[in-house]
């Protein structure tokens, strides 16, 4: 469906008069591009989220206004006349298609390969391709901490080890650890869409045998003892669960986990340490790191 993308730029000094104004018109379904929250955004990024994405802050920085959508045959009313205005034509599928073009076959390790459902592929001799179709739910496996962590579980993972993927998003981690030999995995989520997106890359993997996918919490109601877990999170939820995840560890277990900024490797290593593991190795790429260590 096409629909009318309406920017109206102000000075930022007058943009909380813009909002006022468009709301006295029962004009409140809008989106505020605010400059200052930039700053807002860098100052805090350490404290209060792990990420933000500099096309975030690129569009932030290019300028105060207000974006309304409305149907094609919307008339700019009166009121707003005084303003700069621009309008332009988009359509919600471009913006429900529009990552796919981005999303392309990826080797994340030498062996490995992740390709997306849409897209042709002929593995070279030896290659692993993992086939992924995202739907809803987070990991394509290019980012770099789904690729460090696969990286993990090809060192790390051997056959007929039990496997825990907590948080398993799309199932990208499961499916590697199935591909590399694995033939018992529980794989949890609290998110439905994520539930239901592993429970459909494992079919179209072929792994669906020995994956058991469900919604859960690992602080809630688990009892399974992995020789494997998996954890691509975030700090904070590393932080909080690494003491839980050490219940559901046999001796000597492995425990991988990203989603970490490096400027946050430390407070996770020590959480890690001091829920009973041993740091073997950490990754890094970009700004992010994935840790591994071992239950002692």
């Amino acid at each position: 469906m096409k629909y009318k993308e309406i920017k109206i730029y102000t000075d930022v000094t007058k943009l909380d008069s813009l909002v006022e104004l468009l709301a006295s018109n029962d004009v409140t379904d809008i989106i505020i591009n605010d400059p200052r929250d930039a700053e807002c955004f860098s100052e805090k990024k350490s404290y209060e989220w792990d990420y933000v994405s500099p096309d975030v802050l690129d569009n932030l920085n290019s300028g105060a206004y207000v974006s309304i959508y409305r149907d094609l045959d919307f008339v700019i009313p009166n009121y707003l006349h005084e303003f700069e205005i621009s309008s332009a034509i988009v359509d919600d599928q471009d913006w429900l298609h529009k990552w796919e073009e981005y999303f392309v076959p990826a080797k994340v390790t030498d062996d490995i390969v992740v390709k997306p459902l849409w897209r042709d592929y002929s593995a070279a001799p030896g290659e692993t391709v993992i086939e992924i179709d995202p739907g809803m739910a987070f990991g394509t496996g290019t980012h770099p901490t789904t690729s460090m962590c696969i990286r993990h579980l090809e060192k790390y993972v051997k056959p007929e080890d039990k496997v825990l993927d907590v948080g398993c998003g799309t199932g990208i981690l499961s499916i590697a650890a199935a591909k590399l030999g694995s033939k018992d995995i529980l794989a949890v989520d609290l998110d439905p869409e994520a539930v239901a997106s592993t429970k459909r890359n494992a079919e179209l993997n072929h792994c669906e045998e020995v994956m058991d996918i469900r919604i859960g919490d690992l602080t809630k109601g688990l009892d399974y003892k992995a020789d494997v877990v998996v954890a691509n999170l975030m700090a904070d939820l590393v932080i909080m669960l690494s003491k839980d995840v050490a219940k559901h560890c046999k001796e000597n277990a492995m425990y991988m986990t990203s989603g970490i900024l490096d400027e946050k490797e430390e407070i996770v290593s020590k959480s890690i340490i001091d829920a009973g593991f041993e740091i073997i190795e950490v990754l890094h790429e970009k700004e992010w790191c994935a840790i591994a260590a071992k239950r002692k």
